[in-house]
């Protein structure tokens, strides 16, 4: 019987079939690996350039470091809205910059001064659709503007953006140098001067352990959010040391006390002297405390109601009787506040908020002032059982009892 032979189109989709196949885990791989492109944002109302810097350089290392990612080489926003004629920052316009970076997603954005925040914008750009898929807007304290709380808040805001990267950081440090950090039973790193990060931790319940030979060890569960970073700080005890196993333990010896000859349990007096004089010294710290915490208290609050009636004139409340709806608290029609009124408000609402803390820490650290003050007194000055002096003197509060012809009272003596 002769051989039976496949028909050349036949032969040619077999062929086509197979190599589709082999490829499609390739091509699917390539697909997930998105070539994205991270614009340096633009410092606007007075933000530093150094700021939007670093937002941008913890933006790029995120992206670099996240699966489902291929971070492109990116330029800044002033120069492609220049460059390319986008000053609205048009999806079309920006898409066509993207495309020319060869990104099919863009992150860009800005970064302004807001009262005591900066003000932070992110957008993400399908380049493919010319459309922005997702934004972020969120405030970070001034004060806290720092490389690292970027890099630690970079994770978040690339998983609000894409929907991915929202794997959590750790930062473990340990009392020993040189153990072993172990996550969840694999080995992840050693303990040094710097602490231990391990990125990309799924969020959940998770355990972390370290040790180190002649340590016991530590070990500490945890539960990570999406794009948290948690430092952890966990503490290894050294072993004792068992010598001579199975001896019996030694036998326990009495105290031996030793006295002088007739030796008086009064202590001296002077030692009775000098703890009186340290305590009345006391009480008089405590009455000053007392008296500053007091007037720091009502110097404070009465900022807070002078901060408060300057903002009297920018409140704006609904109404009816306006053309534009607001009035102002007396009632009268005002416009809507401008920028320069919201940067003065948030001024004026930080340095109220700030006053109204310090007034109530000190009014509260009066309390505890008081007290003491009160017994520093009695112990210092009216408790005359403890002070070492002749029996014929007294010292403390007296009081007398007096009555003669014409009346009669109390007569009260206070001898410091």
């Amino acid at each position: 019987m002769k051989p039976r032979t496949l028909p050349g189109g036949l032969l040619l989709a077999v062929l086509s079939g197979v190599f589709a196949y082999l490829g499609a885990p390739s091509r699917a791989h390539a697909e997930a690996d998105a070539a994205t492109a991270v614009l340096g944002l633009e410092a606007l109302d007075g933000a530093p350039d150094n700021v939007a810097t670093e937002i941008t350089d913890a933006l790029r290392q995120r992206v670099a470091s996240t699966h489902g990612f291929q971070l492109v080489q990116g330029k800044d926003l002033v120069e492609v809205k220049l460059v390319f004629s986008c000053p609205d920052e048009g999806p079309a316009c920006m898409a066509q910059a993207a495309k020319s970076m060869g990104a099919t997603k863009l992150i860009y954005g800005n970064v302004k001064r807001a009262g005591a925040d900066y003000q932070i914008s992110l957008k993400l750009l399908d380049v493919n659709r010319a459309a922005v898929d997702q934004w972020v807007s969120e405030s970070v304290a001034r004060r806290k503007a720092e490389p690292t709380v970027f890099h630690a808040l970079a994770p978040a805001w690339l998983s609000k953006l894409t929907g991915k990267g929202a794997g959590g950081t750790l930062q473990v440090r340990a009392n020993v140098q040189g153990a072993a950090v172990s996550l969840d039973g694999t080995h992840v790193g050693m303990t040094g001067p710097q602490a231990v990060a391990i990125p990309d931790v799924a969020p959940g319940r998770h355990e972390v352990s370290v040790e180190k030979s002649g340590y016991t060890t530590a070990k500490q569960e945890f539960s990570l959010a999406a794009g948290q970073s948690l430092p952890l700080s966990l503490s290894l005890s050294s072993m004792s040391v068992d010598v001579g196993a199975g001896a019996p333990p030694p036998a326990e010896t009495a105290p031996v006390i030793v006295r002088k000859p007739q030796e008086s349990e009064e202590p001296p007096r002077d030692v009775a002297s000098s703890n009186h004089s340290l305590t009345r010294a006391a009480f008089w710290v405590a009455v000053v405390g007392t008296a500053g915490a007091l007037s720091g208290g009502l110097y404070f609050a009465k900022q807070v109601q002078q901060i408060n009636a300057d903002l009297d004139q920018y409140r704006r409340i609904p109404c009816t009787t306006s053309p534009t709806g607001l009035c102002g608290t007396n009632g009268d029609p005002k416009m809507p506040r401008s920028t320069a009124d919201n940067l003065i408000v948030n001024s004026k609402t930080s340095q109220g908020h700030q006053a109204q803390v310090l007034e109530e820490v000190l009014l509260i650290s009066a309390v505890p002032l008081a007290i003491a003050s009160g017994y520093f007194l009695y112990k210092g000055y009216l408790d005359s059982s403890g002070e070492a002096q002749p029996a014929s003197a007294s010292r403390g509060l007296r009081i007398f009892p007096t009555a003669s012809a014409s009346a009669g009272g109390i007569v009260t003596e206070f001898d410091f």
